[in-house]
């Protein structure tokens, strides 16, 4: 059967269209042309349209699912329930109203996602995101306590941290921002050329590694610059997904 008598034998039969669940081609203002040439070039752009459009759209709905979160595998070292934790992470960034990214950054620049990491300085800090003793006390635990949970337990006293200065300062706007809740909270909202240590103070000394412009002083600007520099990818996340999220689930 040549091609001509086949879509002439096709597209005469009534019983074509009937079968299929979508409606035919005349029910749709299409018809089709005596030129059977031109009728195999509509069907062969219909058929490549329909295929871009789902091939859009299945990447569209499916990447955010397969993509590993920003510096899982860095996590892996510690963490023995990636999955878990992976979502626990997820959980807690929408509660915050932030990015998964930024939660994984500051977590990694303070412990390298070890929940039982001790500060070497002999602060006494300890865990993801380093609690003071005192900040510890205030929140009604010890360090002690909060060194031996899984990391997942963990988050939970992260968020509840986190979000005592989200509601104290207002929401986090930049991965800067967010850092600066666990480094200098008072800090958050402040002008760039705000000064958190200086030489030759104890703090600036504890501190000289977020010196970025190396000028004896440690400034919301230097923090900015170094987040960006470590964390480009986490930098770049914007709040408004997971704010609009948290707002409606408060």
């Amino acid at each position: 059967m040549n091609m001509k008598t086949f879509f002439e034998e096709t597209f005469s039969t009534k019983s074509w269209a009937n079968s299929l669940p979508v409606p035919s081609l005349p029910e749709m203002g299409i018809n089709i042309p005596r030129n059977m040439k031109a009728a195999t070039y509509i069907l062969a752009l219909m058929l490549i349209t329909n295929l871009t459009w789902y091939s859009a759209w299945k990447k569209a709905t499916t990447a955010p699912q397969n993509e590993a979160l920003y510096l899982m595998e860095k996590a892996s070292i510690y963490v023995t329930e990636i999955t878990l934790f992976e979502q626990k992470v997820r959980e807690v960034s929408q509660k915050l109203a932030v990015p998964p990214e930024w939660l994984m950054a500051v977590m990694y620049s303070e412990s390298r996602f070890n929940a039982a990491a001790e500060n070497f300085r002999s602060s006494g800090a300890v865990g993801l995101i380093q609690f003071m003793p005192a900040t510890a006390k205030d929140m009604g635990i010890s360090t002690q306590k909060l060194g031996k949970m899984t990391h997942e337990m963990q988050l939970d006293w992260v968020y509840q941290y986190l979000n005592m200065y989200r509601e104290k300062y207002g929401d986090y706007q930049s991965l800067a921002d967010f850092y600066l809740a666990i480094l200098y909270p008072k800090a958050r909202n402040k002008e760039a050329c705000y000064v958190l240590y200086a030489n030759p103070s104890k703090a600036y000394k504890q501190n000289i590694g977020l010196d970025e412009d190396k000028d004896g002083r440690v400034t919301v600007g230097d923090i900015d610059k170094r987040m960006k520099r470590l964390y480009p990818s986490a930098y770049m996340k914007k709040v408004a997904a997971n704010k609009n999220w948290a707002e409606k689930n408060q």
